[in-house]
């Protein structure tokens, strides 16, 4: 059964971008043109600057849309580690909510 309590928003600095998980600490901020972005380790930092794999997007789990991760609202799966990418606050909440159980 899902709660709530399973996911919530948290920093972005805190993210890997490249793995897409919550890290817990601090990542490396990674600067693509005045975009900061955050990795775990170099080969991060490679796979950001080139957008390897359009690395530095998401997409918004609830239509699908791409999310730019530097400007993202992150949402943690506290059960898995794994994060989700929104565009707004809005549909951070929704995405909570709608996950409640």
């Amino acid at each position: 059964m899902i709660s709530a309590q399973n996911y919530e928003i948290v920093p972005n600095e805190k993210v890997c971008m490249v793995n897409d998980r919550f890290m817990g600490v601090s990542q490396i901020p990674i600067d693509v043109n005045g975009t900061i972005y955050y990795g775990c380790c170099e080969n991060c930092v490679e796979k950001l600057q080139k957008n390897l794999d359009d690395v530095r997007f998401g997409s918004n789990p609830l239509n699908d849309t791409k999310v730019d991760k530097a400007s993202a609202i992150i949402v943690q799966d506290k059960s898995s580690g794994s994060v989700f990418y929104f565009a707004s606050i809005v549909d951070a909440q929704s995405f909570i909510n709608k996950n409640k159980g």
